[in-house]
């Protein structure tokens, strides 16, 4: 069975250019980077995409998207199970929000679905609904304002915290103070789907979008920040757009008093400026840069630009007129998003120039790579790259990205891949699954560790969870290949998953006075069954004492007992007490009220603990002085009765002898006869009730005398006649 040895769960790494030794919780940084648990990530309760969307949809759970008409609207559908597809108005979807009936404008049930349907004016949701009974994993593709469904998105390279591995997305988060996304756009040409009136036909889009978030009053508040360059292939033209979106909440609004740059706050919604139309000389080469700084007054500033032939230009300095407590940072987060419901992550795509539009790649042969900064200046690829975005508007359609190498992907024109691109070659994932945290719970959780670093990971084989609970490591599984030890060492050239196989047991204590069975308590696997029968049901002892079996007494939650065996399951930790009445072969040393030795009186078995008020001598029954609780198999009474000699005497007052007579003490009786003195024999009489002798009313003496009475009296007639 397991021993209990409260040691904790070590991870030690060795760092490349080192050989000292550093513990490292695995929810801390390295490379300025968090990692959380596998069930944190956003992927799990949250849909991903733009245009097309990717959704893992919880059972009793749904995701929405929202659409504007009129116009006509393609919806395509692909689900690994039957979900139900909903296209509701404003005022339907809140009443679906709240549990009532809502009435669907279109309405859809099954796993495939493409289908074009016409939108009134107005504002509409796409709702897909997972009722069954297992997790959906469906892509929904919707092309707003146009007939045809096709999977549109932006395309290029994303950062959405989420690394993939063996056992699902790895969220993360980081923050930095600048993104720079590389392009180098060899040839480009697209025909546009649905138009943006104010801006080239044909022409597209090459975005660089960021979240920047600050605390503001103990509330933090979230920003998208756009670099863009809309670009015309047709004349090798392009113009630098900025945008500034809160991401916080519907309560916060743009205050164009304390939002100032080269452009202005619309409809307090949003900030934008949009630059003049430069000439460029294809292919182009382009760096777009978003950087987060403070002012020397303390104010956030964001500063947004491009570099082109060894130029850069500086498009807009945001500046926002408060003071944070915490930030101005761009980030990116996994596991988490914004109040507003948008994804905390970075992108740098290809998509239709503005105004949500929508194009197709009839050309496209281009490059992009995109960079963080790292903790010391130094210029990093994101941790984890993704084909496509999620939080623009504009798509883009027969674009496929690929990976390149970490945080650089190429792009062309082909069938969209929609999914993870490859991970950073400076970091690889621990990942610990079944990971003990605190001797209390068991997660998932992740290090991202540098390349090649040395890991020492050393286990307690047995750990002691308090309440008679107890996990014993069975062994680890590495990279699926099985490993029984308590200690080894990784050289981390490539990301492992480390399974930890524990085995749960729970303590069993039984309880047994006639201690037969006591071995069999211990340490039992969980769910394993257990079998105690009970071999005697009567155990004599030498020193005039017995126990007899009477039963189980047990707190386990699922037994059997058939007569003296008792089945159960160990699925917690479980006593078992064997019950048995202990018996005494008894007697009695009696004793009169008066302190006469009356005799010994065997009693027979008798429980413990049983009080006796009373005993039996020759037939009858005579009452304690006080009650007797039994405790072993000598004891001593004291009755409530003394040894006495009755006189019997007759009506005429002489003794009555040779006589039987009968004495009444209450309901029982005592026989005895007298001598002849008229005296019974010393008997003991109890002096609680009272006790009556019953005698003939006329005795042998009393007889005697009247007969002589009447002999007398017969002679002296006699005489008297004789004289006459």
């Amino acid at each position: 069975m397991p021993s209990l040895l409260p040691v904790l769960l070590t991870i030690l790494v060795a760092m490349l250019n080192g050989t000292t030794y550093h513990q490292v919780n695995p929810l801390t940084n390295n490379y300025g980077i968090y990692t959380y648990p596998i069930n944190y990530a956003v992927i799990y309760n949250h849909l991903i995409g733009s245009g097309t969307y990717i959704l893992i949809i919880a059972p009793g759970t749904y995701y929405s998207v929202s659409a504007y008409g009129p116009g006509p609207m393609g919806i395509y559908l692909r689900s690994n199970n039957n979900v139900l597809l909903l296209v509701l108005s404003s005022q339907g979807y809140e009443e679906l929000r709240v549990g009532t009936t809502a009435k669907p404008l279109f309405a859809y049930y099954g796993q495939v679905l493409n289908i074009t349907i016409e939108l009134p004016s107005g504002e509409y949701y796409i709702v897909v609904i997972n009722n069954g009974s297992l997790t959906a994993q469906a892509i929904l593709a919707i092309t707003r304002h146009y007939s045809t469904p096709f999977i549109n998105a932006p395309i290029g390279i994303v950062d959405y915290g989420l690394a993939p591995s063996q056992l699902g997305y790895i969220p993360y988060s980081y923050t930095t103070g600048e993104f720079i996304g590389e392009a180098k756009i060899m040839s480009a040409s697209v025909q546009s789907l649905t138009n943006c009136s104010s801006l080239p036909p044909n022409s597209f889009s090459l975005q660089l979008n960021a979240v920047l978030e600050m605390m503001i009053n103990n509330q933090t508040q979230y920003y998208w920040v756009q670099d863009v360059l809309i670009i015309d292939p047709m004349d090798d033209l392009m113009a630098p757009l900025v945008n500034v979106w809160n991401m916080s909440s519907t309560e916060l609004v743009m205050n164009p008093l304390f939002i100032v740059g080269r452009g202005s706050v619309m409809n307090n919604e949003v900030y934008a400026y949009m630059g003049n139309w430069v000439q460029y000389e294809a292919p182009l080469t382009v760096n777009l840069t978003i950087t987060s700084n403070k002012t020397i007054d303390g104010f956030p500033e964001v500063l947004l630009g491009y570099s082109m032939n060894g130029v850069n230009t500086l498009v807009d300095n945001v500046t926002f007129l408060i003071t944070p407590s915490w930030g101005p940072y761009l980030v990116v987060n996994g596991s988490e998003y914004s109040p507003l419901g948008y994804l905390i992550d970075t992108e740098f795509v290809i998509s239709g120039p503005g105004c949500g539009a929508m194009v197709l790649t009839n050309e496209l042969n281009a490059t992009l790579s995109l960079y963080y900064q790292g903790l010391n200046g130094d210029l990093l690829p994101v941790p984890s790259a993704w084909s496509f975005g999620s939080d623009t508007g504009e798509t883009i359609i027969n674009a496929r990205a690929y990976a390149i190498a970490p945080g650089t992907v190429g792009i062309t024109t082909g069938d969209e891949y929609l999914g993870p691109l490859n991970n950073a070659d400076y970091l690889a994932f621990l990942i610990l699954s079944n990971y003990l945290v605190n001797n209390q719970s068991i997660v998932s959780t992740v290090l991202p560790l540098p390349i090649d670093s040395r890991v020492i990971i050393t286990t307690p084989r047995n750990i002691y969870l308090g309440n008679n609970t107890l996990l014993s490591l069975a062994g680890l599984l590495i990279n699926d290949e099985y490993v029984n030890s308590t200690e080894f060492s990784l050289i981390m050239n490539q990301s492992y998953v480390v399974n930890y196989l524990w085995v749960k047991y729970y303590r069993l204590d039984i309880i047994d006075e006639a201690n037969i069975l006591t071995n069999l308590s211990g340490w039992y696997n969980e769910d394993s069954i257990v079998n105690i029968t009970v071999p005697y049901t009567i155990i004599y002892f030498s020193n005039n004492t017995r126990l007899i079996f009477t039963g189980f007494t047990t707190n386990a939650t699922h037994y059997v007992i058939t007569n003296n065996t008792l089945i159960l399951l160990m699925d917690r930790p479980v006593m078992a007490i064997i019950n048995w009445i202990r018996e005494y072969n008894a007697s009695l040393i009696l004793y009169t009220a008066n302190g006469s030795y009356i005799g010994i009186k065997n009693l027979g078995w008798i429980k413990y603990g049983e009080e006796i008020t009373n005993v039996s001598i020759n037939g009858f029954i005579y009452g304690l002085r006080s009650p007797l609780v039994i405790s072993g198999a000598n004891n001593t009474a004291v009755l409530n009765a003394e040894y006495m000699e009755l006189s019997i005497r007759d009506s005429l007052g002489l003794p009555e002898p040779f006589t039987q007579v009968i004495i009444k003490c209450g309901d029982q009786e005592l026989r005895s006869v007298t001598n002849s003195y008229g005296v019974t024999q010393e008997l003991l009489i109890p002096i609680s009730v009272m006790c009556i002798a019953e005698a003939p009313q006329i005795g042998y003496y009393s007889i005697a005398l009247i007969l002589a009475v009447i002999l007398t009296m017969v002679l002296t007639a006699v005489r008297l006649m004789r004289r006459h």
